[in-house]
């Protein structure tokens, strides 16, 4: 037994990361959420089938208690907390327990009662393709808020001049001899209820970008408070309608945008690192080559090893077997799982290679040395952006 490791770890490591069991796990977690919304369905108030349903949720707690405890046991101890899934479902399961277990604990903790329904995104972590949606989106958070940002800041501007504009927006609706026209049907004057104070202004603009009876509830108010001044009220419907071509036309596309963006290939930037790394090795190498020309068969890389410079045919065939240990550590990396620091040795050793050959590689007028470079850099993009 390797130091460190627990009696038995990997056999019981091989059998919960198994197709079959991770399977069943992920029906578990769907079939306790298809129970959820059957509960709230029937029993909404939770007085009819309390009892039956809570037999339901004692199961479940049990099963996600002892799925987690094999968990932790497979990926003892720093593997297991080094991923965020792994806290999630810490953080999940204790929920339940406490529930289960009715602590004494102070009613606003009643709340906790609600993370059940959050169980179904442990779903994600099991499931490839909804795996790397999250994934994708987790790398366009940046990008998106940012654009985000800037649509906040447009709305804000435009919620501190509706303040301005129209604060007094019937005003004398509630008055005797007021004008009733302008009464909200919450009993308020539309210019209070709507931009009475920059909050309500900016929960207004809201609406308006949502597109929810923004133009009869807040927009035609606003103008035909005004009708009988003609440049009040044209002035009024420019300023709402430029509001939503601004919003809603353009920047909640930005925001589309950059979400797809960033949604195609969220590994795209290790990718392109990785690429003009190996580029920029060549350009070195070449910078060198016309200060001193190499003499001998025999180059140093970087780590100190000596490389003996293979003729034109033994590079092809270096060529080959770099593109097959390229498929051999994917595949092992998508079947087997390798350990992070070991697939990262590897993947080192093989970029040591790559710069050998780069370095031994001549240069010739149909830029074969550069066609070299780049077709080695998409034969270990695939492993390199699966190291990060």
């Amino acid at each position: 037994m390797a130091q460190g490791r627990l009696p038995h770890q990997d056999t019981v490591n091989k059998i919960y990361n198994g197709g079959l069991v991770q399977v069943a796990v992920a029906c578990l977690i769907g079939a306790n959420f298809l129970t959820n919304i059957v509960e709230k369905e029937l029993d909404p108030a939770g007085t009819k089938y309390s009892s039956t349903f809570a037999v339901f949720e004692l199961f479940y707690n049990i099963c996600f208690t002892i799925e987690l405890a094999v968990n932790m046991y497979a990926h003892w101890w720093k593997p297991f907390w080094a991923s965020n899934w792994n806290i999630f479902d810490v953080v999940v399961v204790t929920i339940g327990i406490v529930n289960t277990i009715n602590l004494p604990l102070p009613p606003a903790f009643s709340m906790l009662r609600m993370m059940r329904a959050f169980r179904v995104f442990r779903l994600f972590k099991r499931v490839r393709s909804l795996n790397k949606i999250i994934v994708a989106i987790v790398h366009a958070v940046p990008g998106v808020a940012n654009a985000f940002l800037i649509l906040a800041i447009v709305m804000s501007i435009y919620a501190i001049l509706a303040v301005e504009f129209y604060l007094e927006l019937g005003a004398d609706c509630k008055q005797v001899g007021g004008d009733a026209r302008w009464l909200t049907p919450r009993g308020y004057c539309a210019g209070f209820e709507y931009f009475g104070t920059f909050s309500k202004s900016l929960y207004s603009f809201f609406q308006v970008l949502t597109g929810e009876s923004w133009s009869e509830a807040v927009a035609r108010p606003a103008i035909f408070f005004y009708y009988e001044d003609p440049i009040r009220a044209i002035g009024g419907g420019l300023f709402f309608v430029s509001y939503v071509l601004i919003t809603s036309f353009v920047l909640t596309n930005v925001v589309v945008a950059v979400l797809l963006d960033k949604m195609v290939d969220p590994e795209t930037s290790a990718a392109t690192d990785v690429r003009q790394g190996l580029i920029n090795e060549a350009e070195d190498t070449d910078a060198a080559e016309d200060s001193e020309k190499p003499t001998g068969d025999d180059n140093t890389v970087s780590n100190g090893e000596t490389f003996a410079c293979p003729t034109p045919e033994d590079l092809n065939v270096s060529m080959n077997s770099v593109n097959n240990q390229v498929e051999q550590l994917t595949h092992v990396s998508e079947r087997m799982g390798l350990e992070l620091d070991e697939f990262r040795s590897e993947m080192a050793a093989l970029r040591a290679q790559v710069a050998s050959m780069i370095q031994c590689m001549p240069e010739a007028p149909d830029n074969s040395r550069q066609k070299l470079v780049l077709h080695l850099a998409d034969a270990t993009e695939d492993v390199s952006t699966r190291s990060c």
